[in-house]
């Protein structure tokens, strides 16, 4: 009924159908390139939810942000097609600025594919779908072996960011930013114990 991911996925076979149509050939260069604004995404997530949507300063966007986190924690977050659709193809364009053509689309396509993901496992975890990671019925018992690692890594994966996207919103705001990655949290000290934060808010509730 959300019509703004099925409108990047539209995008992003039209931008896989233009670097086909540039008959360059893919390259190391492009699976570099194609890594690299995946990698981006994650980080650009976390800083700019840190200090950005969570800014000392008051914007609109902000309040915004805020405005979600007065909802209760299950409810339907989806960003609405104006957002999706504006924020990619200002990105496309800045890409085009500082990229070749060939290696712009193959970064466009990586970024628009992580922001896919993002909101997909984003309107996931606020709500309380488990998400179907079975195991593997195949013949092949090193198939099913490898099947079944991944899909629990998956799962592992998505266990996570559910678990430190609710400490986000129910425990305390002022941590867990980190969502697509939550390792990223650790890396940039703001995943406190959770025990010592519960204690500390509620010593200033009762002061």
């Amino acid at each position: 009924q959300e019509p703004g991911p099925p409108l990047v996925i539209l995008s992003i076979l039209y931008f896989i159908i233009a670097r086909i149509t540039t008959h360059s050939p893919l390259t190391p260069t492009d699976t570099a390139i194609f890594s690299l604004s995946i990698f981006f995404w994650t980080l650009q997530e976390y800083f700019l939810h840190k200090f950005v949507l969570h800014s000392k300063f008051h914007w609109i966007g902000k309040e915004i942000h805020r405005t979600r986190h007065n909802k209760p924690y299950f409810h339907v977050s989806i960003d609405p097609p104006a957002l999706l659709l504006g924020w990619l193809f200002t990105v496309h364009i800045l890409l085009r600025m500082v990229l070749p053509w060939n290696l712009c689309l193959t970064a466009t396509v990586g970024y628009a594919t992580a922001g896919l993901v993002y909101e997909w496992s984003h309107y996931i975890v606020h709500t309380k779908v488990r998400a179907p990671f079975h195991s593997s019925s195949g013949s092949d018992a090193s198939e099913r072996c490898a099947i079944s690692t991944f899909q629990k890594s998956i799962a592992n994966l998505f266990l996570q960011m559910r678990d430190n996207h609710m400490r986000h919103h129910l425990v305390d705001d002022e941590f867990w930013f980190a969502f697509s990655l939550p390792v990223m949290d650790d890396v940039f000290g703001s995943n406190p114990d959770v025990r010592e934060v519960k204690k500390e808010r509620k010593k200033e509730r009762s002061e």
